[in-house]
């Protein structure tokens, strides 16, 4: 087998400069990752993204519940604030709550003991 090293040389620089000009492309574009823009929503996108009434979403409004924004007669909600106050009523789960006793507990315990160590030793105690 014989290799033509000068068809060689010209197929790596062939290569290298489609790579250059893609790399130029991309460069150029916004990156697909980009955040999308805050959207304003009426009060029935609001209630489809929420997954709720109409009347609902009018309720908590009046009870100052949800995040809104108003002009003139017009109610108007920003899809980041929504999704904002969704995760902001989070639950803990069981398992959460129950090593956040355990670690309440464990502090209530540390601190008892040396209360009383420093009591048998005739020291003050901090209130």
């Amino acid at each position: 087998m014989t290799v033509d090293f000068q068809k060689l040389v010209e197929d790596v620089s062939g290569i290298k400069d489609m790579l250059l000009t893609l790399t130029a492309r991309l460069d150029n574009q916004q990156p697909a990752t980009a955040p999308p823009a805050d959207e304003i929503l009426t009060v029935g996108q609001a209630a489809d993204l929420l997954d709720l009434t109409t009347a609902t979403v009018y309720g908590l409004v009046w009870e100052r519940k949800i995040p809104f924004a108003k002009q003139g007669k017009r109610l108007y909600f920003s899809r980041q604030e929504l999704t904002e106050w969704i995760r902001s009523g989070r639950q803990k789960t069981s398992a959460e709550l129950t090593q956040e006793a355990r670690q309440l507990i464990e502090h209530r315990q540390t601190r008892r003991t040396r209360s009383k160590e420093a009591k048998s030793k005739g020291g003050l105690t901090a209130a």
